[in-house]
């Protein structure tokens, strides 16, 4: 898993930076071009920052699920099903951002899809924040080899959280139980 042999730096740079270089860059590029851009290419464009930070989120919780004792009974079916549920979600918000933006132009609102968009966000917020528990308390289990509880594991849950500035203090952690386990 090279993700986890990265050090802070190259991680932040990986996961943070490339993806919105990338997204403006080629942004840039397809405007340059005389060929018009679709709109399921601009919005996969959009989602490429968030998707990237969900896959790693989704790749370091799995692991680290992996590396729990035995005797830690958690199972990973919410965790997993919620970061499908944001993957598709985040497709589902930049699509409905572009269709906002296309009938804001055309001065209309369409209030029933923005009104259907609300209880989404609700889940999604709610998957976000499932997913951000799970992974910390698998890291903070992990490194201790026990059964943890909410004030241990609670400074881990905020760096995951505050991420881009977490991945410097969680990417040592991380890479120093990789090269333990190896």
């Amino acid at each position: 898993m090279v993700l986890l042999l990265l050090r802070h730096w190259q991680a932040f740079l990986l996961l943070f930076v490339l993806p919105f270089l990338l997204q403006h860059g080629l942004l840039w590029l397809l405007d340059a071009l005389p060929v018009r851009t679709g709109r399921i290419s601009a919005m996969l464009l959009d989602a490429l920052p968030a998707a990237v930070y969900v896959l790693w989120l989704w790749l370091v919780g799995c692991w680290l699920y992996r590396r729990l004792p035995q005797r830690i009974k958690i199972t990973p079916l919410y965790f997993h099903l919620g970061n499908l549920y944001i993957l598709l979600y985040t497709l589902l918000f930049v699509y409905t951002l572009a269709v906002v933006r296309d009938n804001v132009a055309m001065s209309t609102v369409p209030f029933g899809m923005l009104a259907l968009l609300v209880p989404l966000h609700l889940l999604a917020t709610f998957c976000y924040l499932y997913a951000v528990y799970f992974a910390a308390r698998s890291l903070v289990s992990a490194e201790q080899q026990r059964v943890v509880q909410m004030g241990e594991y609670g400074g881990a849950f905020f760096l995951f959280l505050l991420l881009p500035v977490g991945i410097w203090f969680l990417q040592p952690r991380l890479r120093r139980l990789y090269l333990a386990d190896s």
